[in-house]
């Protein structure tokens, strides 16, 4: 069949759409956020692929959706490539072993690799085998640090008392760590009887004053296991430290972990065999170093510089033809040693489409969400001449998108709409890009004839009396010992090819700076940020020297990344109104009788449906997939029937969770506390999603959004920064529109706010712009254009400036 053929899709807030989709096409499915998008390409024609695919290999299908559509005809399988917030990412996966380029090029080690000192390249390699270069191997990985390249220490010197207090005070301390706490148990007293004692001291002695042999002893000691007399019995007091943080959540210990270099692999991960191999006099770890321009370079080089093996050739060939593709989506600047988790969601997606552009399979359907996510304009076009390639090679590309370029290329454009939640949910427009812009009811067709302003709520005029943070002398990964000052109480937009050194700058120096200094203003005090960092990310350190963070109060950051969240977490506990809500319900008559507390009215406690436990499905692995069927005891509600019976206002607990955020925000119009926090959300443009919705099923963009939601909702700041990380992914201009108008609002409020953007919409609407380049990686790192973006546009250095409003 030349189409596919829909016919009464109906699931979520689609409204029967029965329609005719072309195939071997470049197709652009775009609207509004909540329009029904994904519910169309995503979860109607996405998972049906999935389901033919499955059931034509003979595997059980039952589990899957049938009630979501009448009929669909003419698909193909279908390869989806989504940007979700991705938890519980290993560390240990890099973009080496994601591209599978660190398995090529241990073969060629393997084949050619030259030992250190001997020249040969014959006999004594042959018997290597190729996960010797390979750091996820046990015959490869460094063994002081398990082929990670960074050794993390607890920091126990930190939290031990000052060397002048008394032995007898570091000994209590040692025990009542972490609680603090008195120790009263007599075999603590008797230890250190022993120790004091043994050495002929007084329990007052300071620590300073210990000997050498004393001071190891009190700090080291561990007793052998044989109880033969004379010998000591006494725990040193890190090693009683040590064997309590085992049982403790580190994480609830902030500044106890060092994260250096492992002084064996120098950081390159892999054992002192493999660092003796080299090609042109560089070990694997090396190459891994370089960022795809260098390695590229290096490969191009290598093979034309001796002669090969067939087999060697075919194998560079290859690792040139996989980073030709990386290249191309936009990610030249990595290296195959960066860490997957630290990776945002528009790269580790681009990831997938080199993955797919270097397979060179046809007849598939390739469904991408957002692909040009983090971009900056200049490479928008490498990944839409990809899709070309894809179509070429047979394929049919389904890109879900509201960028503007890609809008213009697409051969046919399906535009869902008109609004979103209950207002959304049908196709307003099918057809190509010309007859599209004349759309009536497309609310996208308007945003790209015209895409209006919102007016600010201050002056919005940067100049010398203005307040500023300034960054001095910063190094930090690729930028240049540069000097960067922010103007407060504005937006700024911090802009630049995608790897130049923004994040560089803003994560990975100015936020670690302004921890510091807002720390040592108020020590003892809770932390004055309130960032949602990664435990798996190691955050570089800062090599610069910030000035003015006295002019702030406080900061908040913003990014697309959740911590580690499990899939019963959702919008209504990520938003804090999920117990005032629980606490409404157990005060009902209903529950009075049957005596229910809070607990009862949480799916993860003593209210959970005894069969799925709360999930509300029931799970069936296959290999790695993972396929969920409807619960059939609570039907998916997650609670029990008992206390399903409680109602407040004629609606369970479990019909509180299936509503939209717009629709809770009316029925808990009386409830301010509950009513405040998601009238923020609405007025986001967030008013379609639920209560209920598990934090994993969002978008990079929703989970920022939703973040920014929670931060505006509270009440009693003042004069905070806000430092918000690409805040447009998965927004239309429409949206785009209603978030520019709330940071408008936050600095009416006398805050700040920076923006790291790429959309040229927003950064027309910034006060200040700094751009950072020009290219990336070692060809980044410097400021190329500061100031308004009049004075950007007119910049003739600046990459952005042709594509300012």
């Amino acid at each position: 069949m030349k189409h596919i053929e829909v016919y009464n899709a109906k699931l979520h807030n689609l409204k029967n759409i029965t329609t005719k989709i072309p195939k071997q096409q470049l197709i652009v499915v775009t609207g509004i956020s909540g329009s029904g998008k994904s519910s169309f390409i995503f979860d109607t024609l996405h998972h049906e692929g999935q389901r033919l695919y499955l059931e034509a290999l003979g595997i059980s299908h039952d589990v899957l959706h049938y009630d979501s559509f009448d009929m669909i005809q003419g698909l193909s399988p279908t390869i989806a490539v989504q940007q979700r917030t991705v938890s519980n990412l290993n560390p240990r996966s890099v973009v080496g072993t994601a591209t599978r380029l660190l398995n090529l090029m241990a073969l060629i080690y393997v084949n050619e690799g030259v030992e250190k000192g001997s020249g040969q390249t014959e006999t004594s390699l042959r018997e290597y085998v190729p996960g010797m270069f390979m750091f996820n191997s046990p015959h490869g990985s460094c063994p002081a640090c398990s082929g990670r390249g960074t050794i993390t220490e607890v920091n126990i010197a930190k939290i031990l008392p000052p060397d002048s207090e008394s032995i007898e005070t570091w000994h209590q301390f040692a025990y009542e760590f972490p609680q603090h706490k008195k120790e009263e148990k007599e075999y603590v007293t008797k230890r250190f009887d022993n120790f004091i004692s043994c050495y002929n001291l007084a329990p007052e002695t300071p620590f300073s004053q210990l000997s050498g042999e004393a001071r190891d002893v009190f700090l080291h000691y561990r007793p052998k296991r044989t109880q033969s007399k004379g010998n000591l019995i006494f725990y040193g007091v890190n090693v009683v430290i040590e064997e309590k943080l085992k049982k403790v959540n580190l994480q609830q210990l902030p500044d106890l972990h060092i994260t250096r270099p492992c002084t064996r692999c120098h950081g390159y991960r892999i054992g002192d065999r493999a660092l003796a191999i080299t090609l042109e006099n560089n070990h694997i770890g090396q190459l891994c170093r370089m960022d795809v321009l260098g390695l590229t370079a290096f490969f191009q080089h290598y093979l034309a510089v001796r002669p090969h093996t067939a087999f060697v050739v075919h194998l560079i060939k290859e690792i040139l033809s996989k980073l030709a593709c990386m290249e191309t989506v936009g990610l030249s600047y990595l290296n195959l040693y960066r860490e997957i988790p630290s990776l945002s969601g528009g790269e580790i997606q681009r990831l997938h489409i080199m993955s797919h552009l270097s397979a060179k399979v046809d007849s598939i359907i390739y469904i991408f969400d957002e692909p040009t996510a983090g971009l900056h304009e200049v490479e928008k076009a490498k990944i839409i001449e990809s899709f070309q390639s894809l179509k070429q090679q047979g394929n049919t590309v389904i890109v879900v998108e509201h960028d503007e370029s890609v809008i213009r290329q697409a051969e046919y454009i399906i535009d869902f709409g008109p609004k979103a939640g209950q207002e959304g949910g049908t196709i307003v427009y099918q057809g190509d890009y010309a007859n599209f812009l004349d759309s009536a009811e497309s609310i996208t067709a308007k945003y790209l004839l015209h895409k209006p302003m919102p007016p600010k709520e201050y002056a919005g005029i940067v100049d010398a009396s203005t307040p500023r943070l300034s960054i001095r002398n910063a190094q930090t990964n690729n930028l240049k010992n540069i000097n960067v000052d922010i103007p407060l109480q504005s937006i700024v937009g911090i802009c630049g090819l995608s790897g130049s050194g923004k994040s560089s700058l803003m994560i990975d120096t100015l936020i670690p700076k302004l921890q510091a200094a807002l720390k040592a203003r108020a020590p003892g005090n809770k932390r004055s940020d309130e960032t949602e960092t990664e435990a798996d990310t190691v955050t570089a350190r800062a090599e610069a020297e910030l000035e003015g963070a006295g002019n702030i109060d406080g900061f908040v950051v913003v990014t697309q990344q959740l911590a580690r969240r499990h899939e019963n977490s959702i919008v209504a506990t990520f938003l804090g109104v999920w117990e005032p809500i629980r606490h409404i319900f157990s005060t009902q008559e209903e529950a009075a009788a049957q005596q229910f507390t809070k607990g009862h009215f949480s799916f993860n406690s003593m209210g959970s449906c005894p069969m799925c436990n709360g999930y509300g499905h029931i799970k069936r692995w296959l290999s790695q997939l993972v396929f969920s069927e409807e619960c059939p005891s609570c039907q998916g509600k997650r609670f029990k029937d008992e206390v399903l019976r409680v109602k407040y206002k004629q609606r369970s607990i479990a019909d509180i969770l299936g509503m939209s955020v717009a629709e809770a925000q009316a029925f808990f119009q009386d409830h301010p506390k509950i009513s405040n926090l998601l009238t923020a959300i609405e007025e986001m443009g967030m008013g379609y999603i639920h209560l209920g919705q598990s934090l994993t099923t969002l978008s990079g963009g929703e989970v920022q959004r939703l973040k920014l939601a929670r931060e505006l909702g509270k009440s009693g700041k003042v004069n905070y920064l806000y430092i918000l990380d690409e805040p447009t992914v998965g927004l239309s201009y429409y949206d785009a529109e209603k978030l520019l108008m709330i940071l408008s609002k936050l600095v009416a409020g006398k805050h700040s706010v920076i923006l790291i953007e790429h959309d040229p919409y927003v950064l027309s609407y910034c006060d200040y712009l700094i751009e950072l380049g020009p290219g990336a990686g070692h060809k980044g790192g410097e400021v190329v254009a500061a100031g308004t973006p009049e004075e950007v546009k007119k910049n003739a250095g600046s990459m952005i400036g042709p594509f300012l409003e």
